[in-house]
């Protein structure tokens, strides 16, 4: 009875161990469906709010979501009252929650001192990280396929790294919100 106890533990942590290493591998990225406008330094966007023109957007399926009325629009192109919004510009809180919208009232509160605010985000389309650039429709897309990543070489000489980047470390600016 005893041994049984002992299988039956040891079978029990396995299974754990193999659920939370299972868990860990399948930690969502979506780099490659976040507009080129959009903040750097999320691996995994899936709205972003944009207080400015009180409105969001849907990374997964690169759509916009507005109040008209009182009913939510959704629309592959900016609204016609901000098509002349600079989405570069605007201040964008990224949201990874279902349906934010829906808690709109909240989001518009939290967020207002924001409205006017041009800020200083970087944007996707101005990083020259690679996870970035090998995306197509960055900038430096074409570039990043013929310069191969110079990360930790070691010098003919030694052991000593002969890129002069290396020891840099790429920070998140802009913390989240």
């Amino acid at each position: 009875m005893k041994k049984l106890r002992i299988f039956l533990i040891i079978v029990t942590l396995f299974s754990i161990k193999a659920t939370i290493t299972s868990a860990q591998l399948s930690l969502n990225v979506n780099i490659n469906t976040q507009p080129i406008w959009g903040p750097v330094s999320y691996d995994y966007v899936e709205y972003y709010y944009l207080p400015e023109y009180e409105m969001y957007y849907y990374a997964p399926k690169a759509q916009f979501i507005y109040l008209k009325g009182n009913k939510w629009i959704y629309s592959k192109s900016l609204p016609y009252q901000h098509r002349q919004a600079d989405l570069y510009r605007t201040y964008k809180v990224v949201i990874n929650e279902s349906k934010p919208y829906l808690r709109n009232d909240h989001y518009k509160n939290e967020y207002k001192h924001f409205k006017n605010e041009h800020s200083k985000q970087d944007a996707i389309r101005d990083s020259h990280d690679s996870k970035y650039t090998m995306r197509k429709g960055h900038p430096h897309h074409a570039q990043n396929k013929t310069m191969a990543p110079q990360r930790n070489k070691v010098s003919p000489a030694g052991n000593k790294p002969n890129n002069k980047n290396s020891s840099k470390k790429n920070g998140n600016k802009e913390g989240r919100r």
